[in-house]
């Protein structure tokens, strides 16, 4: 029996692995969505002031991201990381675009500043979206995303 305990411990952890990695490979299969933020701790910084959205994107720190040209609806708002999801709603809630904060990161504090960049451009046939969302303190990307939807 001693002979075999190791052999079924590895047995088992192999299993979970294989369970982890299919589950993760389903949720984010269209590649749409980047998280950057891993393990690092990212403390309430409410207190803090830090210069406003509009100026951030003007300092172009915000590496590929640029609102499209001829955009329907661009937001640049700094904000609570608590209060994603009521901004992205408040601006933008007929498009439904819950990818943006459905995943919530759990090392990031509620109270956290954070820089939320989105940029919608409608036609009749289609809505096409990007978004990016930075840490305030840090200058750190902490998602980005993009995608469409076509009309029908």
């Amino acid at each position: 029996m001693k002979n075999k305990l190791p052999f079924l411990l590895l047995a088992m952890l192999m299993l979970v692995n294989v369970n982890v990695n299919a589950q993760t490979s389903e949720k984010y299969s269209d590649n749409s969505k980047k998280n950057f933020i891993s393990e690092k701790k990212y403390s309430d910084n409410s207190k803090k002031n830090f210069i406003n959205a509009n100026e951030f994107y003007k300092s172009e720190k915000t590496g590929d991201y640029r609102e499209y040209k001829t955009a329907t609806l661009n937001i640049r708002e700094k904000l609570l990381y608590k209060d994603l999801k009521s901004t992205v709603n408040k601006h933008a809630g007929k498009y439904s675009l819950i990818n943006i904060y459905i995943n919530k990161n759990p090392n990031i504090d509620p109270k956290r500043q954070i820089y939320l960049f989105c940029s919608i451009k409608e036609t009749e046939e289609k809505m096409i979206r990007k978004y990016l969302i930075i840490d305030a303190e840090t200058q750190e990307f902490i998602t980005e995303g993009h995608g469409e939807r076509r009309y029908d």
